[in-house]
């Protein structure tokens, strides 16, 4: 029976291990860090975005847009995109998060995008902001430049 236990451990302590060695967030120096896209200063966090290539290289951005219109352009294999949750600031896995759009949400460069990691939260911004709910896969098929033909970035 010992060893029955000390295999579930094992198991657990392996399934730890692999959880963990997949990608993780990037760090972001807010006052120091460029926008890959826009070539603007990376200042606030409720903002930042980043993904991470299957090279494991980190994008940096200062605004949710500018990491899918970037995206588009390059169109690299990514193993990870994250924002960070617009009150709590803590970094999201975008594919898990709750997404709000509304021309009322001053972004760094105009997109009006946020993210939640909790629904009813981004249901009362939206409420609050007039702005529309969407996951994901609508921000990556919907997010177009602000006013249409709005180009930024080196």
């Amino acid at each position: 029976m010992r060893w029955i236990y000390g295999l579930l451990v094992l198991l657990s302590l392996s399934a730890a291990c692999v959880r963990s060695s997949g990608p993780q967030p990037p760090d972001i120096a807010y006052g120091k860090e460029i926008c890959v896209e826009c070539g603007m200063i990376i200042n606030d966090p409720r903002f930042a975005a980043a993904y991470v290539t299957r090279g494991g290289q980190a994008r940096l951005f200062d605004d949710i847009g500018d990491m899918v219109v970037y995206h588009r352009k390059h169109s690299e294999e990514v193993a990870a995109f994250y924002v960070h949750d617009y009150e709590t600031r803590a970094w999201i896995d975008a594919a898990q998060a709750f997404f709000v759009q509304s021309p009322n949400i001053p972004s760094p460069m105009g997109y009006g995008l946020v993210a939640f990691s909790d629904r009813s939260r981004a249901e009362a911004f939206a409420r609050e902001h007039g702005g529309e709910m969407k996951d994901w896969a609508r921000v990556l098929q919907e997010t177009q430049p602000p006013h249409g033909s709005h180009s930024h970035g080196p």
